[in-house]
């Protein structure tokens, strides 16, 4: 499997960033910014140009989220990110919407994808970012 690279972001709130998948392609409907790399970019490039194409938010890396996470067809590796600039623009062809939610909401919307590897991916991705954000909140930032 190939290796794509993601962002999952949050907000001073606490509240993380989720996208909806334009229309609702491969039976995705709320997920993260991911995506493969383009020639010669570091994994960090990677996630964050993604994030920046998927949801309009340019990011800062955090820290990265331990382990990989595989879906449908790749192994995907993510990052916690905080929000730098909302540029206020998505790639429509890949995002119809984005929004900010408390965890729990984060929850109850990325199990509404009927993709099941994606679904159980990003339920699981978004339980060990919100760890690492967390950790990251409370002055144990040194990076991973």
């Amino acid at each position: 499997m190939k290796l794509a690279y993601g962002g999952v972001v949050f907000n001073a709130k606490g509240e993380v960033l989720l996208r909806e998948v334009a229309n609702h392609w491969d039976d995705y409907v709320w997920t993260f910014a991911k995506g493969r790399p383009e020639t010669g970019e570091t994994p960090e490039t990677a996630a964050l140009r993604e994030v920046h194409e998927e949801t309009g938010f340019i990011g800062k890396i955090v820290r990265r989220v331990p382990g990989e996470f595989l879906g449908g067809t790749t192994r995907n590796i993510y990052f916690v990110m905080s929000p730098v600039e909302d540029t206020g623009e998505f790639d429509p062809e890949e995002t119809q919407a984005i929004k900010w939610v408390k965890p729990d909401e984060a929850r109850r919307l990325l199990a509404k994808t009927i993709n099941y590897p994606g679904r159980k991916r990003d339920l699981a991705v978004l339980e060990a970012a919100l760890k690492e954000w967390q950790e990251s909140q409370q002055g144990r930032s040194a990076p991973r």
